[in-house]
């Protein structure tokens, strides 16, 4: 059994520079990531999400399936990238016309705008990801042990996510959870809607992520079901329907804090195989334009944005020693490696909604050498 004391006061300092006991790893049978599966809708990307993605994933030596659904018209560069990295695609089309549709409009028509997978046009884009999710999974019989599904285009892995799990017997579906109290349930994504819909309050909880979920094959296929039928309540009831794009976030966690998922379990930020580092990462950002305004660089924080986003977060280009890419007063990099930290100082094995970091980050010279390398480790 897992023990996790979270540390959780609300200056932002100490939440970014926290602390986490664990309990001993568990001696149950590990998962075999060759039978593992990551599984994401990634359609309409170019080469250098998947690049990314996939290419940091093969990197950390994670042998196991990669699902991606890809568009129709994915370039034939991007094609061949997945193949060599042996990647499963599936083409998912989109429908014509969908048959999910928003809300009523004044004049008593339906508002139809959303985009739906041809296979579940009654579902928008966002919710029709998990079925397709379900038809993947039951699809590949060698996945057999662990499962995640996953978000791509923000994403990208630090080492084997399936190896961190220690006790995989008690962890039939994980969710994690984004930093606490910074942001929690009572934010608008999740109380607003849920409220409107389920007439349920959740009060202070933990936001969770929908975007990347943990769990066993069978536990995957379990939570992919219940949320469909939450999705098949949402969609009949004219007071749950809207042109959200992420309420799929809203069920997620309604489903949680409302026991519909009993087996799930609840992870505490920085602390497992998923790293939700988006808030922390725009309040580092955010501070370090402030930072750069008081400086003199621009005149309003428009500006001084787009000289953090070209001179990256010191203030200087960062290719003499571009590992060490984050001031140290954060303490969320190892500046040795610069991978983003678990709070037990090993690196989080998925580091997810990384672009809150800004283009300085994404576009800079930590993630372009990293390519580099990830490319070298994959030959």
């Amino acid at each position: 059994t897992l023990i996790i004391f979270r540390i959780t006061p609300s200056d932002e300092s100490y939440l970014l520079t926290g602390g986490v006991i664990s309990a001993p790893a568990s001696s149950s049978k590990k998962w075999d990531s060759s039978k593992c599966a990551v599984i994401a809708l990634a359609a309409g990307y170019s080469l250098d999400i998947y690049q990314v993605f996939v290419g940091s994933l093969r990197a950390t030596g994670y042998n196991g399936h990669i699902i991606l659904g890809v568009a129709p018209n994915i370039s034939p560069d991007a094609q061949k990238y997945l193949e060599v990295n042996n990647v499963t695609t599936k083409t998912v089309k989109l429908a014509k016309k969908c048959t999910y549709y928003n809300y009523t409009q004044h004049n008593g028509n339906p508002l139809v705008n959303q985009k739906c997978a041809e296979a579940y046009p009654d579902y928008k884009i966002q919710w029709g990801r998990f079925p397709l999710a379900m038809d993947w999974l039951n699809e590949c019989k060698e996945c057999t042990d662990g499962v995640m599904l996953t978000d791509t285009r923000d994403a990208y892995f630090q080492s084997d996510p399936f190896q961190a799990v220690t006790d995989p017997a008690n962890s039939k579906l994980m969710l994690f959870e984004e930093i606490f109290p910074n942001v929690t349930t009572e934010h608008w994504l999740t109380d607003i809607p849920v409220k409107l819909c389920r007439n349920y309050k959740f009060g202070p909880k933990p936001m969770i992520c929908s975007g990347s979920t943990m769990g066993s094959r069978e536990g995957i296929l379990e939570y992919i079901k219940v949320m469909v039928e939450e999705f098949d309540y949402w969609k009949d009831h004219k007071e749950c329907r809207s042109d959200m794009v992420g309420d799929d976030q809203s069920i997620h966690n309604y489903l949680y804090y409302s026991g519909r998922l009993p087996n799930a379990v609840a992870i505490p930020h920085r602390t497992g195989p998923i790293h939700v580092v988006g808030v922390e990462a725009n309040i580092v950002f955010r501070e370090v334009i402030k930072q750069a305004l008081a400086n003199g660089h621009g005149k309003d924080l428009n500006e001084a944005e787009g000289w953090v986003n070209a001179n990256g977060f010191h203030g200087e280009a960062e290719e003499k020693n571009w590992r060490d890419w984050m001031p140290s007063k954060y303490n969320l990099i190892d500046p040795k490696t610069g991978y983003v930290l678990n709070f037990d100082g090993k690196p989080s094995p998925q580091v997810h909604q990384f672009d809150r970091f800004g283009m300085t980050f994404y576009r800079g010279t930590w993630m372009k050498n990293m390519l580099k390398e990830w490319t070298k480790k994959n030959m």
